[in-house]
């Protein structure tokens, strides 16, 4: 085992109580803290983070005190700030919604009765005529796929 893995594995051992890192990802900031390149930080510096700014630390401050990047800190405190959540995001991108039948029939008569409709018209309609929700609107893509998938019913494949 080299040196600076030995390294980081007793400091996180120290730090965080256990090995928290496989040693062979795990790296040192410029500030002398542990990291994984695209993984989140522990909870508890997450917590930590959060509770020294609402004491009045300034994130300079938090950052040199944790050993962890200004953008990191700077990033978990605004996202803290948007939704009450020290949590990190999904790591891994993100789900596609996947639309319901009854939206993409609703666009598809959109399209029908009106085929120049723009994609915030629809995303409008849809909210208006209580059809979705904000939280569950879809995106320009189901338009998209709803109009690619009429000009394919449409062709002479499916003409009967």
């Amino acid at each position: 085992m080299r040196f600076w893995q030995w390294l980081n594995k007793i400091l996180s051992i120290i730090l965080y109580g256990h090995d928290l890192f496989n040693h062979s990802y795990s790296r040192i900031n410029q500030l002398g803290g542990l990291f994984v390149n695209g993984r989140p930080l522990p909870a508890s510096t997450r917590q930590r983070i959060v509770e020294l700014a609402q004491s009045g630390a300034r994130p300079c401050d938090i950052s040199r005190l944790l050993q962890v990047s200004n953008g990191c800190v700077s990033k978990i405190l605004c996202r803290f700030h948007e939704t009450g959540s020290i949590r990190p995001k999904a790591i891994g991108g993100s789900k596609p919604r996947v639309a319901t039948t009854a939206v993409v029939s609703k666009i598809a008569a959109y399209k029908r009765a009106c085929p120049s409709i723009f994609a915030w018209e629809i995303r409008e309609r849809l909210l208006h005529e209580g059809v979705c929700l904000p939280t569950n609107i879809p995106s320009v893509s189901v338009g998209a796929a709803s109009q690619s998938s009429q000009n394919l019913f449409n062709s002479k494949i499916f003409a009967i």
